[in-house]
């Protein structure tokens, strides 16, 4: 059985996690659709904001962008990551999951690209980061197969 089966049926929300930004997607309940949702400036009530949101959207988990650990990684943004998983784990009881995001960014700009946006909504670093949730929530509903 698949370990996340129980997500099945459940909107779900993701989150890039950056240091200025955090970009957040959702998808519909069958998991056909992952939509950008918005992106938040880092400030020091965020975590509020973010909790206020995963209420308001009615989701059933989160997925948290995580890169793999690798030599010159940033340290601080694994650390704040870790830290916002264990934040929402404390105040909610949905499922919080952390899922590799490498290239999510990267990726964003060449979906943006393929989708025809023009080149100052690509160069908004605000839809990139919202349109890299989006691909961290699909990335993990196409892994585990939801």
């Amino acid at each position: 059985m698949n370990m996340f089966e129980h997500l099945k049926g459940k909107r779900l929300l993701a989150l890039d996690m950056g240091k200025k930004r955090i970009g957040i997607a959702v998808c519909d309940i069958l998991h056909i659709t992952t939509t950008p949702l918005i992106t938040l400036e880092q400030h020091e009530d965020i975590k509020n904001d973010i909790l206020n949101i995963i209420a308001k959207e009615q989701v059933g988990g989160v997925i948290i962008g995580m890169p793999k650990e690798s030599v010159g990684q940033s340290n601080g943004i694994i650390r704040d990551i870790k830290d916002m998983e264990q934040f929402l784990q404390s105040q909610l009881s949905i499922a919080v999951i952390l899922h590799d995001e490498s290239f999510s960014s990267k990726e964003a700009v060449s979906q943006l690209i393929a989708s025809g946006r023009s080149q100052k909504y690509r160069k908004d670093k605000s839809s990139i980061d919202k349109t890299a949730a989006a691909i961290i929530l699909r990335s993990f509903l196409d892994e585990y197969d939801i």
